[in-house]
Parts: C-alpha cells; sequence; structure tokens
C-alpha cells in the first residue's frame, strides 16, 4: 500500500496542475425519492457553468455518489492558504475550519487545499444520501459562514477510477503492492488490485467518516466487469479497501492474451460506465 496513499492524496489535493471542471448551473433540490439514478438516466441539455462545481473524486464529472469520494473546486470557499489532510479515523467534519452539510448531513471531509487560484475540498459524501436527478443540496461552510450552495445529481453508481501523470490507473500488482506504469508495466494473467470510487451500495452497514473494516470485508451490493483492451477481466473482488474511507477497489485477474501498450481500461455498470483509463501492459 506504500504507492497508494501518495498518488490518491495527489488526486485529491493537487489541482493546480488541472482543468478545473465545468459546473452545471443551480437549480430547485428535488424531493427525496428513492430511485436508482445513474448517469445512463440523464437526458437533456447540459445547463450553463455556475461559480462552483462538485464533482467525483476521481473522474472529475459532475455530481455525488452516495458513499463514495467528492470533490468540490470553487473560489473563496476557504481561508486554507496550502494544503491541510486528515490524518484521523474516523475523518472529521470540520478541517481547517470548513464544514460540509449534504441534504443536512455533515460530510466527513479528507483535505482542503488552494491552488493559488482556486479552492479545493475532498470528501466522503453520505452514505445514506438521497439519489436522483437534483437530488442532493450541498451546504459549505468555512469559519460558519455558509460560502456556497450547490444543487448536484445524486448517482447510485458513478464509477471513477484515480489516475496519475493525468491517464494512468491508479493499480497496484496483488503480488507486491508495486505501483503499475510505464517503467513497471502488468503482465498478462496477472491479479491486480484496481483504486476507484463511486461503486454505490454495500453489504454492510457503515458509519460515515470511517475506515472499511477488514473483517469482515465490505462488498458492493451489485457486481461490476472491468474491460481491458475491449476484453472482460475476471473480478475476483469489488468493495471498500479495509482501512479506508470512500475508497473502493476492484481485485481483477488480468486476461493472458493481451498485447502490449497503454491499453484502454474501464469500468462498466448498470447505471453508468467509468471514464476510459490507460493501463500498462507488457
Amino acid at each position: 500500500m506504500r504507492y497508494l496513499i501518495p498518488f490518491v492524496l495527489a488526486a485529491l489535493t493537487a489541482s493546480a496542475q488541472t482543468e478545473t471542471p465545468q459546473p452545471t448551473a443551480k437549480t430547485a433540490a428535488a424531493s427525496f425519492s428513492p430511485n436508482l439514478f445513474g448517469r445512463k438516466n440523464l437526458t437533456g441539455v447540459t445547463a450553463q457553468p455556475a461559480a462552483t462545481v462538485i464533482v467525483n473524486a476521481a473522474s472529475y464529472l459532475p455530481g455525488i455518489s452516495p458513499g463514495g469520494l467528492s470533490t468540490i473546486f470553487g473560489k473563496n470557499l476557504s481561508h486554507v492558504a496550502d494544503v491541510v489532510v486528515a490524518n484521523t479515523n474516523p475523518l472529521p467534519t470540520l478541517l481547517g475550519d470548513v464544514s460540509i452539510k449534504v441534504n443536512g448531513r455533515s460530510a466527513p471531509i479528507f483535505s482542503v487545499s488552494y491552488n493559488g487560484s482556486d479552492d479545493q475540498i475532498s470528501f466522503q459524501v453520505p452514505y445514506r444520501t438521497e439519489t436522483g436527478r437534483n437530488a442532493a443540496e450541498v451546504l459549505v461552510y468555512d469559519r460558519g459562514n455558509l460560502v456556497a450552495d450547490i444543487i448536484t445529481d445524486s448517482f447510485t453508481e458513478d464509477p471513477g477510477i484515480f489516475v496519475y501523470q493525468g491517464k494512468y490507473a491508479i493499480a497496484v500488482r496483488a503480488t507486491n503492492n508495486s505501483l503499475i506504469g510505464p517503467n513497471n508495466p502488468a503482465s498478462p494473467g496477472d491479479v491486480i488490485v484496481l483504486y476507484t470510487t463511486g461503486l454505490g451500495r454495500l453489504t454492510l452497514d457503515l458509519q460515515d467518516g470511517y475506515g472499511a473494516p477488514s473483517s469482515p470485508l465490505a462488498y458492493t451490493s451489485d457486481p461490476f466487469q472491468v474491460v481491458v483492451n475491449g476484453q472482460q477481466c475476471q473480478v475476483l473482488f469489488s468493495g471498500l479497501g479495509p482501512g479506508f474511507v470512500g475508497l473502493y477497489q476492484i481485485n481483477l485477474v488480468l486476461p493472458r492474451n493481451l498485447p502490449s501498450g497503454d491499453l484502454n481500461m474501464q469500468i462498466l455498470s448498470e447505471y453508468g460506465d467509468s471514464a476510459i483509463v490507460k493501463l500498462p501492459v507488457f
């Protein structure tokens, strides 16, 4: 796991080298409806950008997913001048004088940062957040003052794969936890662990902000498919990474007949597929 923390931390806090995602306009919040909702349900015209945006912390696509990690980008959201990262279990609901409410529920905060232009706040979406189109209202407070009020879609599942160098999946070999990359490619037939968020409902009823247990494991309620170079992988496990908050993992076996190269990789879900990322294979 020695590679995981710095790379996921960078994905959650380092926006200086990344284009800030474009938000959708604020509209009235929908009343709670216990429906199952994903990106495949979205229809209609994209709304105009607003001042503040909330996105999947891995894919940077707009919206949230209960239990997953999300990131808010905007201006004048906090007084933090650099980076403040939580290092407690459970995660705090107040960090750097910033707090977040999602449909009235306090959200555990992973980090608060500023890149010289935009503020960035990464947090776990409470597990019991309602799902649907415009179903979530996210309030951001700085030193007790309301600084942002965002209405956003909330997805039952919204798979996002964490990446580094802008395109490579954060994945490790199961045998030695070494990070897979251009200088350490995976091999056909390898068992690897892919780090993600937004995989939705779990087999355990967990508390917000607490690291996932290792016994019993928190499996996803729904199965997921992973394809590499168009070929389906054998999935051994999908669920929360033990000890982590909002960080899911998929343990999988790569097909034995994969070609060499930076291959396309994607998670497939009934509700919405992940963005395509690259996995080096040799």
